[in-house]
């Protein structure tokens, strides 16, 4: 299980570098990703965890730096959805840290996470859009998006509510303490982020496509 988190891990940022003009904009995100994860080996967020909180601020904090950089720039859609596409595996291995009891079952697919609804669609609009590509900028492309980025805010919060931080007011019996661990570390670090940021290129695409137009 960590071997495939790890893999699906390297192939988000791998897709996040080639959807980018820039390719060397995946170096710092994989310093980030090599510290967390050096941190994280040594037990330090799991001993005390609110240290996390300082993590998680960090993580927002950049990517709202990134996306300001670079919400002008059009980046290639079909790397984009296959960033989508990895949240089939990582869905299924949260659902088997939830039977390890390792993070509580309202992050699952039997709670609050869509991850399969929007990896599965994710599949459909890339093999659709091959085809015809003006589905990008779809007004349904543009809702499925916004969703996106709703569903994943909304397993966000559950997964702060239920991690043993000062926050915590869910999920006593079976907090979610995955994420102070690696590698798993790395899933609100590094995957969250990148998930987010396709969704908020995607609709930056259309907007850039229709103002061409």
């Amino acid at each position: 299980m960590p071997v495939v988190f790890s893999v699906s891990t390297l192939a988000c940022l791998i897709l996040f570098g080639l959807a980018s003009p820039n390719k060397m904009v995946v170096i710092p995100i994989a310093i980030w990703a090599f510290a967390l994860s050096a941190v994280s080996s040594l037990n330090i967020f799991l001993i005390f965890p609110p240290t996390f909180v300082l993590v998680l601020v960090s993580a927002l904090l950049l990517s709202i730096s990134y996306y300001r950089l670079s919400k002008n720039l059009s980046l290639n859609a079909y790397y984009l959805l296959g960033i989508h596409i990895i949240r089939l595996p990582i869905e299924f291995i949260i659902f088997q840290l939830f039977k390890h009891k390792m993070l509580p079952i309202e992050m699952t697919f039997l709670g609050w996470n869509y991850d399969l609804f929007f990896g599965i669609t994710a599949v459909l609009f890339l093999i659709f859009s091959s085809f015809n590509p003006k589905i990008l900028t779809s007004a349904f492309f543009k809702a499925w998006n916004i969703l996106g980025i709703c569903s994943l805010l909304a397993v966000v919060v559950i997964g702060i509510l239920s991690s043993p931080l000062p926050l915590q007011s869910i999920a006593f019996d079976q907090p979610n303490i995955a994420v102070l661990q690696f590698p798993y570390v790395l899933l609100p670090t590094i995957i969250v982020p990148i998930v987010m940021l396709s969704h908020f290129h995607l609709l930056g695409n259309s907007a850039i496509a229709e103002h061409q137009e």
